[in-house]
């Protein structure tokens, strides 16, 4: 079938049954969930924005949409299982989406091609880097998909650090504080290059680490809504008040403007 809103609707209200069952997580289980829950919710509707913005039909919005509604459902029974959301130490949060869509069959409505659009595109969305070889329709929905994750947990981190939590610290694995930096991350993102998150050794090189990202959205739409939310700004603020760190700023927000002259 040609996806339909009514399509997205049936979705969105199998998601929030789904997710209410893991409600009853003993103990301090419920945090995340809710974490979660409301981010799946958010990069739904960061997408649609982006997917508008670029001029996607209609039909491709509600097949984007419908692919951010389950980029994330894996994070569910990973978090039950394993009280954590660290891949490495558990399991990968996207094949076990794609486990869950399978077994509840959730995409039998679709046609194949959108089913198997919605299945790269949630597959990939937490890879360090896109693979070559994806199609051209797999690959613009991977990229759509990955862009607005990335904009979502930006905001999601600037509110925790405003809030003074450290929820997503945790959930990250106990990273460390510290007054210090690493230089090295600081000097690839000034070659324009992101750095490996094996290079994290406290809380600000997390920073810097995700500064990088803006060396890995897609589109135009994206980078403008990162200056207009001055995310970048957001995060410098949160790392030492240092010559070096300033410059860095100026960099990365000369980077964004001169992706096709956004913002001027």
């Amino acid at each position: 079938m040609t996806i339909q809103s009514a399509y997205l609707d049936y979705c969105k209200v199998w998601f929030k049954r789904y997710v209410a069952g893991f409600y009853e997580l003993p103990g301090d289980g419920l945090q995340p969930i809710f974490l979660k829950e409301q981010h799946t919710e958010r990069t739904r509707k960061e997408i649609g924005l982006l997917g508008r913005d670029l001029g996607l039909t209609d039909e491709d919005v509600l097949l984007a949409e419908t692919a951010a509604l389950f980029h994330d459902i894996g994070r569910f029974p990973q978090w039950k299982q394993y009280r954590t959301f660290i891949d490495s130490e558990s399991e990968d949060h996207a094949l076990l989406g794609l486990e869950v869509l399978s077994h509840h069959r959730i995409l039998k409505r679709l046609s194949p091609d959108e089913r198997e659009v919605i299945r790269v595109a949630i597959r990939h969305h937490n890879l360090r880097e896109l693979p070559p070889g994806l199609a051209p329709r797999e690959l613009l929905f991977a990229r759509l998909l990955r862009d607005a994750d990335k904009l979502d947990i930006w905001r999601m981190v600037i509110l925790q650090q405003r809030e003074q939590s450290n929820l997503l610290e945790t959930l990250a694995g106990q990273i460390p504080t510290s007054s210090s930096y690493s230089r090295e991350i600081v000097a690839d993102l000034r070659r324009g290059k992101m750095p490996d998150f094996r290079s994290v050794r406290n809380q600000n090189d997390m920073r810097l680490i995700r500064l990088g990202w803006v060396f890995d959205l897609n589109f135009l739409p994206s980078c403008r809504l990162v200056l207009e939310r001055q995310y970048v700004e957001e995060f410098c603020r949160q790392l030492p008040s240092e010559r070096e760190i300033q410059e860095l700023q100026e960099h990365l927000i000369a980077y964004l403007k001169n992706r096709g002259n956004v913002g001027s």
